[in-house]
């Protein structure tokens, strides 16, 4: 028999109170204290990102006579999902992505939501796996922050 997740957290909880102290104190280690809620501020992250790697093309879409755009792409979407969904790009959770995100970033960076939505999971594991990765995210991520005075 399987227990529900709110059950196996209830008893942890009242039994073993060190544990979820610990596991509370990891989370808390783990996540970035403030995240964005505010939709609009998609726009400015993608600006800064752009500037900051040097991108001037409008489609974010791979095609043929096209530069490879892909990596590019994936450190954006990891980028927002740190601000906006922290707890998704650390797989600390399994739902959708925050509604809308996709739809602004696919109308800001010319690719289709569904480009998007079928880059995220490889993002996710990117993020986990591959060091470079995330601290190139971390790297951007920081700039962008700084620069667009968010969380001051």
């Amino acid at each position: 028999m399987e227990y529900s997740s709110k059950l196996m957290v209830a008893v942890l909880r009242k039994e073993y109170p060190e544990i979820a102290q610990v596991i509370t104190e990891k989370i808390k280690d783990t996540l970035p204290e403030e995240r964005l809620t505010d939709l609009s501020n998609i726009e400015r992250i993608v600006s800064t990102f752009k500037k900051i790697k040097g991108i001037e093309v409008d489609s974010w879409t791979n095609g043929k006579g096209r530069v490879n755009i892909t990596y590019e792409r994936e450190l954006l979407l990891a980028v927002l999902l740190l601000f906006y969904d922290p707890e998704k790009i650390m797989q600390l959770v399994r739902r959708n992505t925050l509604p809308g995100l996709l739809k602004q970033a696919s109308a800001l960076i010319g690719t289709s939501q569904e480009v998007l939505s079928m880059s995220i999971p490889g993002v996710i594991v990117a993020f986990k796996a591959y060091e470079d990765f995330r601290e190139e995210v971390y790297r951007i991520y920081d700039l962008i922050r700084i620069e667009n005075e968010f969380f001051d």
